[in-house]
C-alpha cells in the first residue's frame, strides 16, 4: 500500500510567523508552491498559510486594487461571446498567462505599496491549526483528509517534528506515474 512517506516532499520550505506577506508572495512565487509550514523560532510547527491567504488579505484590504488590464480583457472575453474565440489562439480563460503578463513574477507583487503588504505578518493570515499526517498515512486516508477539510496540502509530521509536505498535486502526480490506482 502507498503510504505518504512515497509521495510526500521532504525539503519544505517554510516561514515563520513574522515573515510580511510581500516576503510570503515573493517566497510562493519564486518557488512556484502555493503554501507553506509556519515554524517559530525553535522549529516548531505553528501553522500553515497559502496564496488562499494572500488573496483574503488582497480582497480584504481597502486599498489595495487589481490594476491590470489583463482582468478587463479577461472579464471582456468571458461577457462577449465573439472575444476569445478559438478561431484567434487566445486564452480567454485565463489558464496560460504570457511571460510579459502583469501577473507574473515581480510586477505582480510590486503593484502594491509597501505599508499595504509589508505590514502584515503571516501570524496574521495563517491557519493556526496544522492539517498534518505521519508518514505512515495511506494515500486513500490522505484523499479523505484532504477532501474532509477542503484543502490542498498537509504537513507531515513524525515524533512532533516536520519531517515532510504532502500536496493534492503530489496525490495527482503518484496517480499520473501509476503509484497509486485509481478506481473503487
Amino acid at each position: 500500500m502507498v503510504t505518504v512517506r512515497d509521495i510526500m516532499q521532504k525539503e519544505v520550505v517554510s516561514v515563520s510567523p513574522d515573515t510580511s506577506a510581500r516576503a510570503l508572495a515573493r517566497l510562493l512565487a519564486d518557488q512556484e508552491i502555493t503554501g507553506v509550514p509556519v515554524l517559530d523560532i525553535n522549529d516548531v510547527l505553528v501553522g500553515v498559510v497559502s496564496a488562499t491567504d494572500l488573496v483574503r488579505l488582497a480582497a480584504d484590504e481597502s486599498a489595495v486594487e487589481l490594476r491590470s488590464s489583463v482582468f478587463g480583457a479577461k472579464i471582456e472575453a468571458l461577457t462577449d461571446p465573439d472575444a476569445g474565440s478559438d478561431d484567434d489562439g487566445d486564452d480567454p480563460y485565463g489558464f496560460f498567462l504570457p511571460e510579459d503578463s502583469p501577473l507574473v513574477g515581480q510586477r505582480f507583487l510590486d503593484q502594491w505599496s509597501d505599508d499595504e503588504f509589508d505590514s502584515v505578518p503571516v501570524r496574521d493570515i495563517m491557519t493556526p491549526v496544522s492539517f498534518s499526517v505521519t508518514p505512515e498515512t495511506t494515500v486513500h486516508e490522505l484523499c479523505e483528509f484532504l477532501v474532509r477539510g477542503r484543502i490542498h496540502r498537509a504537513v507531515v509530521v513524525e515524533d512532533a517534528r516536520l519531517v515532510g509536505i504532502v500536496t493534492s498535486a503530489d496525490v495527482l502526480r503518484a496517480v499520473a506515474e501509476a503509484k497509486v490506482a485509481v478506481g473503487a
